[in-house]
């Protein structure tokens, strides 16, 4: 399977918090059903390919995509499993699980290796529910100008950069925070997401950071909280 191109990804928050004055999130990059079935039916053409759909002994929607093989004269089977949407729940679990069979089947696969994205919200992108954060319709990251490469994602908005993550920054084994030299952390650049990274997946602490790097005390705090907020979604 060709790899998607930039029209066919999308993103949305994943999680969305408040650190003192400031409120930020996480994008994540994600394919509509009708781009597995547009790929479908250009890689084997549309009466080449079908679905089915069944849910197994504990209830868990199941989705196969049967391709034929015209060598060997049968149907090739891959299945995989749906989550219910939060807005349209039926709906949302069969697109789901058709739109997983079809990772299965190498459509948007690349789309796991994306460098976790995170954006600093504009006082208009968002609003305050009770204790709670929310995006407003004004944040519609979809709209900004994006730029994908094999090593990087970037996003610009009116020529303001929103994003930018490297791919072999953040993808590649975290190195142990061992070292006393004092690089100065900033926040959103490639040590500042190393740090995330590799405490969260507990390959070092925030302690060992600081030995290695200079942080300042908005920096520290910035990162326990990006770090907290990894972990809970883990």
């Amino acid at each position: 399977m060709r790899k998607l191109n930039k029209s066919e990804i999308d993103f949305r928050v994943g999680m969305i918090k408040k650190t003192g004055q400031k409120v930020w999130c996480t994008l994540l990059a994600y394919k509509d059903a009708r781009v597995d079935m547009a790929m479908l039916d250009d890689e084997f053409g549309q009466m080449n390919w079908q679905t089915e759909y069944k849910r197994d002994s504990k209830g868990v929607l199941q989705c196969g995509i049967g391709v034929f093989d015209s060598a060997h004269r049968h149907w090739v089977w891959k299945w995989s499993n749906g989550t219910e949407s939060q807005t349209e729940a039926q709906k949302g679990e069969y697109s789901d699980a058709f739109k997983r069979a079809g990772f299965m089947w190498g459509i948007g696969r690349e789309l796991y290796d994306v460098p976790t994205l995170f954006v600093t919200l504009n006082q208009d992108e968002y609003y305050m529910q009770g204790d709670k954060v929310k995006q407003s319709n004004s944040f519609q990251p979809n709209k900004w100008d994006w730029e994908i490469t094999d090593k990087h994602i970037k996003a610009t908005q009116n020529g303001v950069q929103r994003v930018y993550a490297k791919y072999d920054e953040a993808v590649e084994e975290p190195k142990p925070i061992t070292t006393n030299a004092k690089t100065e952390v900033k926040e959103g650049d490639k040590v500042f997401l190393a740090i995330i990274k590799g405490v969260s997946e507990g390959k070092g602490t925030l302690e060992q950071a600081k030995s290695k790097y200079s942080i300042s005390p908005e920096v520290e705090e910035s990162l326990k909280e990006k770090i907290k907020a990894l972990k809970e979604v883990v």
